[in-house]
């Protein structure tokens, strides 16, 4: 017992930790896939989520990319999911690190400028914090939703244990939504082409709607 309490105290224990078990975690995923797929899909499934952690590539780009390219949807699904959730656990654990990381560290400064604007024009995001990140996470944007997440999260005061289970809510519901409905148009492709055409100029339609009336209303709420 007291060992574990040495080992459970020890500060560079703890930051080893905290550092590897996120990696240990991606290191395992890419075996698996390895291991699951034939060289040439795991080579388009590795280089999607790589992809989408670096942007302009987001869900809604990624996921129906591989699933085009003969990725099983749910495979696709859940391995974007599972990058969501990677660097959820490291940016929770490691923010300090992150932001002397080069590259990443300035595109993370600068993305905290912008989400702390954001967040000031939208105080109805500290009301629905959990849902506002769920929804974050959710919603289509370029990036890694666990990054986004995590800062946004972190700038709503947010407990770790809550925050994790929101992006990791927002990850699985959009990943695996996107997912579906990419099989759903591929579906309506194969059985008439104007069907196919049709059911995507409604989608846009929709999100144009909801894009306009972001911008219109998004700062009175």
């Amino acid at each position: 017992m007291e060992h574990a309490e040495i080992f459970r105290d020890n500060p560079y224990v703890v930051r080893t930790l905290k550092l590897t078990l996120p990696l240990a975690l991606v290191a395992t995923e890419i075996v698996f896939l390895y291991f699951f797929l034939d060289y040439p899909s795991f080579l388009i499934v590795t280089g999607l989520m790589i992809a989408y952690i670096l942007p302009p590539a987001g869900k809604e780009t990624v996921i129906p990319a591989g699933i085009i390219l003969g990725i099983p949807w749910w495979l696709m699904a859940l391995s974007i999911m599972m990058i969501d959730i990677e660097t959820a656990l490291f940016m929770g654990w490691n923010f300090d690190l992150a932001l002397k990381i080069p590259v990443l560290g300035k595109m993370m400064e600068s993305f905290i400028g912008k989400a702390d604007e954001f967040i000031k024009e939208r105080p109805w995001l500290k009301k629905l914090y959990f849902t506002g990140i769920v929804v974050l996470v959710m919603v289509p944007v370029t990036g890694s939703g666990g990054i986004r997440g995590t800062i946004i999260g972190n700038l709503l005061g947010m407990e770790k244990i809550p925050l994790f289970l929101a992006i990791a809510t927002g990850a699985f519901i959009g990943c695996f939504g996107i997912a579906l409905a990419t099989v759903f148009l591929q579906e309506l492709f194969i059985q008439s082409i104007l069907l196919g055409i049709a059911a995507v100029i409604v989608i846009i339609i929709i999100t144009l709607i909801g894009w306009f009336y972001w911008k219109a209303y998004g700062k009175r709420l």
